[in-house]
């Protein structure tokens, strides 16, 4: 059949040149508009004008049958209007006839229909329709060639009706109601839906609402959504007999799409107010949360201008919230996540309020006026409540909505009987288990470990869920990663879930699928969860390795990632070094917060990747960063926080970089919010300016209070750092050494590590023989003293070396001698009727590769001649190394050093 045959083939008798009815093939005179406007479009730019004329004649005729639907539409079964129409005949004759002709018209097009297109099928949704309640689309049709075909007056079956056989309002185009089914259709699929129609007594025009229409093609074929079945499915009738006036007056409910901006959104719901069921009530919050947070976000922090929108968001909030106990379990789900996705919005833009903007408006109903990051609780907890009571009748799709809300305003609604919502849910999700789809699952398990609620019983539910699965093949890379990134956050050991999600990965091809966030949050779970699997480690790192640049991994994703690989102890040179170089090529650190920094710096630092450009490039941005960020105590807790300050310098002294700026500013710092630090945070704090060998006497004076009254919450590793930075910057605290904290040393004792044995006695001999006060007890005492002691001794290269010419110029040196005091001296000589120990300092002694002594070889060089009364010099490795291979030089240097 031809283009031109086919477009025939659809228009009305009288146009075609006929007079049958029956040849018309039940379509009505604006199904007609879609082949007569194709066949204008197809004509040259001469007969423009023609076109122009029908374009005309087709929009009075529109208007003249929506008048002749809203004005004469019959609103009971079996009934026609009894008002005279020139065209009544016709249009009644076409569209009121029996279920016969009904069907043979339907046939008949559809046997067309099915040749001229082949479309992706629409496959109804039949989780959200019930029996033969279907909807038309609000979107047109393509037939083939030219205009797409008009469907707003075609004849279509009703919904669920009323007791007077009026049609019930129908649910709006609610995007939540779709699936991935449900994108396309043609008439393939739709014949099914026509034929249900005959199911239907009645049939006339239903005129459509201005907003069915899109705004463009981007908005051509999604399926409107049908009533919710909870809702409808019990009392049909309810949503009437509560809205009085709506029962006498049945209308539409409003319609809304994507391309309405915030404001056209109000005005429509505001204007068919009365009309606004719970699935209208719900798709309106759900635009309106897309508008928010979407790409057209932009709109919505428009000035409004006027207070007209102002009121009708009022207006519309309060219809939502006096009429909860109407809403289905769906629609209340929906409506909830809409408002947690609008409230997460306005908590980025809190403190900021001019009076009349969008944002403004919308905090103004859900957050608090005291703080605009916080949502109002009450208003969370009333809806909180209307979903308690439809729990028992929630689909898996609810529930992991509801608790993905909460989850994404962080708040866990408590009820009087001292239970609450994620406990509730928890319990249906795991009955409901099997009916979890991949996204569900995820969501539910982010949403628990979000909100610290890791309800043991669900999460070993869920995980045996997923591996009882025969493969991953259904979850997408986000999902896995949101996945095991919630078990690890909530601290749930599952090894074969961890296992399998690993096995997955790892014989993955390549990784295209997998974002740089699934990337970082797969490493992050599996390191903070102590699954070290060699495969998933060497796939991730090699996938990032692989790409040219690293520009699409934000901060974050940076730190998390070389902090997982150095926190797992997996060792990636290749990965830290493409990330480093990344890092320093960057023209500033400024999208970097502290956090990010602070892990970075710790993982580089852990893994032993002393990347030297990389640590100067972050030091020089802290040191040269506004004041405001690191001096300035309100902005302390914003920006760098004590946890942050004692990581980055807990880095650099364990990779022994010195930076003395950078050492000085955080001091200063610290020193201004010490008591926002807590036990650990002291310690390394501390630890790390006692192991660069800095003497910020200050500093260590400031923090003896803050030490002494958090000893109750220190542990074995804490008391030991403390003491042993003390010791090394030799400031005396009594206030802080006292029997309380020789106490808890004693009942730490069996928990010390060697390494804090050994510190205890450098504290204990500084103590005791430098400051005379009261020391550890005895059997500490002894504790300490074999530990120190314990050490193998090493002779290096070097020593051997130094050893070998003291020999030549006629001392007796003995090597590696162990002093009363327990430390080890490399060599002892006689020299002038005195004793003298020599110390060959190699690299380890110092600060990187300067001249900076270590805090360890500080406290020895002073404890040593004071406690066993000899005197020590030292051979540092630079001054020998310039000597080279000239005997006679060495010699002469030995002479000098030893005065002989």
């Amino acid at each position: 059949m031809s283009s031109s045959q086919s477009y025939s083939h659809y228009m009305r008798p009288q146009d075609r040149g006929g007079s049958n009815c029956a040849t018309s093939r039940g379509r009505s005179p604006h199904q007609h508009q879609a082949s007569s406007l194709a066949r204008s479009r197809g004509r040259s730019h001469e007969n423009h004008r023609h076109y122009e004329r029908d374009m005309r004649v087709e929009a009075r005729r529109d208007q003249y049958h929506r008048s002749w639907s809203i004005d004469y539409a019959p609103h009971s079964r079996g009934h026609r209007s009894r008002s005279f129409d020139p065209h009544a005949n016709a249009t009644r004759h076409n569209y009121s006839s029996s279920s016969n002709n009904s069907s043979q018209r339907n046939s008949s097009y559809h046997e067309h229909s099915s040749r001229k297109r082949s479309r992706s099928p629409y496959r109804p949704n039949h989780r959200y329709l019930q029996n033969n309640e279907y909807e038309r689309s609000s979107r047109p049709r393509s037939f083939g060639h030219g205009r797409p075909k008009d469907t707003r007056y075609e004849r279509r079956p009703l919904g669920p009706t009323n007791g007077n056989g009026a049609e019930m309002h129908r649910a709006p185009a609610n995007e939540f109601h779709r699936n991935k089914h449900t994108e396309n259709y043609d008439n393939a699929s739709y014949d099914s839906d026509m034929n249900n129609m005959n199911n239907y007594r009645s049939h006339y025009y239903q005129p459509p609402s201005r907003y069915d229409h899109p705004k463009s093609t981007s908005q051509m074929r999604r399926p409107i959504a049908s009533p919710s079945r909870q809702y409808f499915a019990s009392n049909p009738q309810s949503w009437h007999q509560s809205n009085p006036t709506m029962s006498q007056n049945v209308q539409s409910a409003p319609r809304f799409n994507n391309n309405h901006t915030i404001p056209e959104l109000s005005q429509i719901a505001y204007t068919n107010l009365a009309a606004m069921t719970p699935p209208a009530t719900a798709a309106f919050w759900n635009k309106v949360s897309k508008q928010m947070s979407g790409r057209n976000a932009s709109k919505s922090r428009l000035p409004s201008q006027n207070e007209k929108l102002s009121r009708h968001l009022t207006q519309i909030f309060e219809h939502t919230t006096s009429s909860l106990s109407l809403f289905g379990s769906m629609d209340l789900s929906q409506t909830i996540y809409s408002m947690a996705k609008i409230v997460n919005v306005l908590r980025r833009h809190g403190g900021r309020r001019r009076g009349d903007d969008i944002i403004d408006m919308l905090s103004g109903l859900l957050m608090k006026k005291s703080d605009m990051t916080t949502p109002k609780r009450s208003l969370f907890l009333s809806f909180a409540c209307a979903s308690r009571d439809k729990l028992d009748n929630s689909d898996a799709w609810c529930l992991s909505n509801i608790a993905y809300a909460y989850a994404l305003i962080k708040y866990v609604p408590e009820f009087d009987d001292g239970s609450d919502l994620f406990q509730r849910i928890a319990t249906q999700a795991a009955r409901r288990r099997v009916e979890f789809t991949p996204q569900g699952i995820s969501n539910m398990m982010w949403a628990y470990a979000t909100v610290d609620k890791p309800h043991a019983l669900l999460f070993e539910a869920m995980g045996d869920q997923i591996v009882a699965r025969e493969h991953l093949g259904e979850f997408k890379p986000q999902e896995l990663s949101n996945t095991v990134w919630a078990y690890a956050k909530a601290g749930i050991s599952h090894p074969k879930l961890f296992e399998k999600v690993a096995n997955h990965v790892a014989r993955i091809d390549v990784l295209y699928g997998f974002k740089p966030q699934a990337l970082s949050n797969i490493a992050w779970a599996y390191a903070k969860a102590g699954v070290c699997n060699s495969s998933l480690f060497e796939k991730v790192a090699n996938n990032i390795v692989g790409q040219d640049n690293l520009d699409a991994f934000i901060p974050q994703h940076l730190s998390n990632t070389v902090w997982a690989y150095a926190k797992a102890g997996f060792n990636h040179p290749e990965l830290f070094e493409k990330v480093a170089d990344h890092i320093v090529e960057s023209k500033s650190l400024a999208r970097f917060n502290s956090q990010d920094l602070s892990n970075t710096m710790w993982a580089y630092a852990k893994a032993g990747s002393n990347h030297s450009r990389l640590f100067e490039k972050v030091a020089n941005h802290i040191v040269e960063s506004d004041s405001s960020r690191i001096l300035s105590l309100q902005q302390i807790d914003d920006r760098f926080i004590p946890q942050h300050l004692s990581n980055i310098l807990w880095a650099y002294a364990t990779a022994q970089f010195s930076h003395p700026n950078l050492f000085k500013k955080v001091a200063e710092a610290a020193i201004q919010s010490k008591g926002k630090f807590i036990s650990q945070e002291v310690a390394n704090l501390l630890w790390s300016y006692a192991t660069m060998g800095i003497a910020e006497k200050q500093l260590y004076l400031s923090f003896v209070p803050t030490a002494a009254n958090l000893i109750d919450s220190c542990n074995d590793q804490h008391l030991a750092n403390i003491a042993w930075a003390y010791a090394v910057a030799d400031v005396d605290a009594p206030l802080l050494f006292n029997g309380l904290f020789i106490k808890k040393c004693v009942e730490m004792e069996g928990r010390f590590e060697i390494e804090h044995y050994r510190q205890l006695y450098q504290w204990y001999l500084w103590q005791t023989k430098e400051k005379s006060h009261s020391g550890l007890s005895l059997d500490l005492q002894e504790r300490c003293f074999n530990a120190f002691i314990s050490d193998e001794p090493r002779v290096s290269k070097l020593q051997g070396a130094v050893v070998a010419q003291l020999s030549h110029i006629g001392l007796d040196p003995k090597e590696e001698v162990l002093m009363d005091s327990g430390y080890r001296i490399d060599a002892i000589v006689e020299v002038n009727g005195k004793t003298v120990g020599v110390e060959v300092d190699g690299p380890s002694h110092f600060i990187g590769r300067s001249k900076s002594p270590t805090g360890s070889t500080i406290l020895k060089r002073r404890q040593v001649p004071l406690i066993d009364d000899i005197e020590l010099v030292s051979v540092p490795y630079w001054e020998w190394d310039k000597l080279g291979n000239d005997e006679v030089k060495k010699q002469d240097y030995l002479w000098v050093l030893l005065e002989l």
